[in-house]
């Protein structure tokens, strides 16, 4: 249960205060029974129902307030957004900019063996996200947990640590990171090594960048950095996104469960040299717009839309990246090759690049991953469907390459026919970072359902 009287009574106290500050526009009443069909918060059909019944109401009060139809006694009846998965157009929308385009990338992604190992990606849900100029210890992500192997094993619940300096005038340094599954079937001098995992370990949704190397500056022009200004006006940036248009970027939604994002940054390459030669632009949020059908702790539907303070001007470095419309969302991407970027860890535990990195993971079938992650604690609550087509699982055979913490919500692309970067997935969740036997989760882009949402409501 999630507090409803609680949540309610909260509800009821922001109505009121909403309309008494200000009398000229109080917040919509519909006057509504319950069971009348409305229009939700999120632009989506909805039922009126009892605050009580509708969870994604319940958690997500705090950053939107819901359509109120009326009340049942000191209960309000609130518009929820439909669950059911009504596909809606796909086609492709009418844009007056080239997307896609990568004219920086001059180099491969091959790691030379398992045994080193890099990690990508931002932490979800923390609420110690990482600033400009210092990186405390984050807390538990929202990871699903994993028990420990039969030998009693499990896997390391410290935190990553970061890019050494040598790395960051050598793309192709290595970064030591714990011991990988295959590095333990080795019996490698860390397999001795073996702490167990705690239960907030896993109840996260950890993403990171595993394998990868720094990025060639400007080479991916749609990457965004969502922060949020603490009380001494630093910059605290704890998710990343992709620029979709002109004005809105794409993101997890589990990066908004504990925080809300007020500065966009684009066109970033090290956010802790601003004379990186990187031309950079912040942005505020005017809006936070979270899928109608996600409801925690599940790992369904975790993707979010932020549209920003104001139109973008578009340039080689701040430039969208391309989504799936039509006929390309299609595409099978199964055992073809994807890139992933971030700021995040670059080894389980450890503390997040402040460059923007690159890794060329694989793309397997969703079976696979819902094979491994059945094994898993949580597995039935977070993935009561089973893990199926609306995830993207993607990392390494051998291990070595994946997400990490601090990679939340940044995207997954791959290129199209055209030669054009397309999103494939947003990073979402995972096991550890790099291991071979639980490959990274990614919400699919490529879903009808999803697509049709993000057109609706960004295009």
């Amino acid at each position: 249960m999630w507090g409803h009287t609680q949540v309610s009574l909260v509800l009821v106290a922001l109505v009121v205060l909403a309309t008494v500050v200000n009398t000229q526009k109080p917040i919509n009443i519909l006057d509504l029974p319950a069971g009348s069909s409305c229009t939700a918060h999120t632009g989506g059909p909805g039922t009126c129902i009892n605050i009580r019944k509708c969870p994604f109401v319940g958690q997500t009060y705090r950053l939107n307030m819901p359509v109120i139809c009326g009340y049942s006694g000191v209960f309000p009846i609130v518009c929820c957004p439909s669950t059911e998965a009504v596909v809606g157009d796909i086609s492709p929308p009418a844009v007056n900019f080239q997307c896609g385009t990568n004219l920086q990338r001059t180099f491969s992604l091959l790691l030379e063996s398992p045994d080193e190992e890099f990690i990508l990606r931002p932490d979800a849900t923390s609420s110690s996200h990482f600033s400009s100029d210092e990186f405390p210890v984050p807390t538990t992500t929202m990871r699903p947990k994993r028990p420990t192997t039969p030998s009693g094993s499990g896997i390391p619940s410290r935190r990553r640590p970061g890019i050494p300096k040598a790395a960051y005038s050598d793309p192709l340094a290595r970064v030591k990171r714990p011991l990988s599954s295959a590095k333990r079937q080795q019996g490698g001098p860390a397999a001795k090594v073996q702490p167990t995992v705690s239960a907030e370990a896993f109840d996260s949704v950890v993403p990171r960048v595993v394998g990868g190397v720094i990025a060639v500056k400007n080479a991916w022009p749609w990457m965004a950095l969502l922060g949020d200004t603490n009380e001494q006006g630093k910059i605290i940036w704890f998710c990343a996104g992709a620029l979709i248009n002109e004005q809105w970027v794409l993101t997890a939604l589990h990066c908004f469960l504990s925080t809300k994002a007020t500065v966009v940054r684009l066109g970033e390459h090290d956010y802790n040299d601003d004379g990186d030669g990187a031309a950079h632009e912040d942005f505020g949020v005017a809006e936070t717009i979270l899928h109608p059908d996600y409801v925690h702790p599940q790992g369904y539907h975790d993707l979010a839309l932020l549209k920003l303070n104001r139109r973008v001007i578009l340039k080689p470095f701040i430039n969208p990246v391309c989504l799936p419309w039509g006929q390309e969302s299609m595409n099978d991407l199964t055992g073809t090759k994807a890139t992933l970027t971030g700021w995040g860890a670059t080894q389980f535990a450890g503390e997040p690049s402040s460059v923007l990195q690159e890794v060329e993971i694989t793309v397997f079938p969703s079976s696979d991953c819902d094979k491994s992650y059945s094994t898993l604690e949580d597995y039935l609550k977070e993935f009561p469907r089973g893990i199926g087509k609306e995830t993207v699982c993607a990392g390494d055979r051998a291990g070595g390459r994946d997400a990490c913490q601090r990679d939340s919500g940044g995207p997954l692309v791959s290129r199209n026919s055209a030669g054009q970067y397309t999103m494939a997935g947003v990073v979402s969740r995972g096991v550890g970072c790099g291991l071979k036997d639980f490959p990274g989760l990614y919400a699919n882009i490529r879903e009808e359902q999803y697509l049709a949402w993000v057109k609706k409501t960004a295009f």
